[in-house]
């Protein structure tokens, strides 16, 4: 049975699991609806499937539905790194999660915005076969970095390292929130985009 089967076939479970987990967790009753919707079939046509050694790429404002699929992914025990300013995320207490807060606050385990080497060396020594990485503040990395070149140089080696180990990569951006030509750039790196219905 191949990799990419076996990941669908637990797909509706993790999306299962992630319901029981948003209602434990008490997150907000919108996500929860839409779990819901995915896991009943209503949702089929936007169910994602994702492919090892692929990049992808997801428009929104928030960061909603980038959680949404880092948690289905989450909660099918795959790993992941996850780099966001939810520092509130149930997926900061999951044992295959590497949850890496970016933010000023100096809390244990968290990366200044700035820090982009730091942020990479973290990522590269955490990366295993096959693992998943989940960046959603990426506008936020760009509007405090001293130079936009860094930040795309950043994303450029972390996409390699990851695709080196046949891994996942997924970035959740707000497109309003960056300049063209950094788009441009990141749309030629990340080359599938994740659609969604509004945000």
């Amino acid at each position: 049975m191949s990799e990419n089967k076996v990941y669908k076939e637990g797909y509706k479970d993790g999306i299962k699991f992630a319901i029981l987990a948003a209602r434990a967790y008490g997150n907000n009753e919108e996500l929860i609806k839409r779990l819901e919707r995915e896991y009943s079939g209503e949702d089929g046509e936007t169910a994602v499937k994702l492919v090892y050694g692929e990049t992808y790429l997801i428009y929104e404002k928030r960061n909603q539905k980038g959680m949404e699929i880092i948690l289905g992914v989450a909660t099918q025990g795959f790993p992941a790194i996850v780099m966001s300013r939810d520092t509130k995320s149930t997926l900061t207490s999951m044992k295959n999660i590497k949850f890496a807060p970016i933010t000023y606050d100096e809390s244990v385990g968290s990366f200044n915005p700035t820090q982009l080497s730091q942020m990479q060396e973290y990522v590269i020594s955490n990366l295993i076969e096959k693992g998943v990485v989940y960046i959603d503040c990426l506008d936020y990395i760009f509007s405090t970095s001293s130079s936009v070149q860094n930040v795309l140089r950043f994303l450029t080696v972390l996409k390699d390292k990851v695709l080196d180990k046949n891994g996942i990569f997924i970035l959740s951006l707000n497109k309003d929130a960056i300049g063209k030509p950094e788009l441009s750039m990141i749309e030629k790196e990340f080359k599938n985009t994740i659609k969604i219905k509004s945000d």
